[in-house]
């Protein structure tokens, strides 16, 4: 088995959060927070419903109207 398939989950250059979030104390806003200071380069897009900004970037209102598909999605949103 290779690994060459796993590059986009380890080293992605974009990444879509599903559920971003600005609510203090949410999974999505914890993810948020982690994602922007953590010194990801690649391309952050964030998604939720109920659109608008989280940390002074747009949040598109679902998977579909992100403008690029994204290496990594991650679901941040109550079971």
């Amino acid at each position: 088995m290779t690994t060459r398939n796993l590059d986009a989950l380890f080293n992605p250059a974009s990444v879509a959060l599903i559920g971003a979030s600005a609510r203090p104390g949410s999974v999505g806003q914890v993810v948020t927070a982690n994602l922007l200071g953590g010194g990801f380069a690649g391309k952050l897009m964030f998604v939720d419903p109920k659109g608008g900004e989280v940390q002074g970037h747009p949040v598109f209102e679902s998977v579909a109207a992100l403008p690029a598909a994204s290496d990594l999605a991650i679901i941040a949103t109550p079971a």
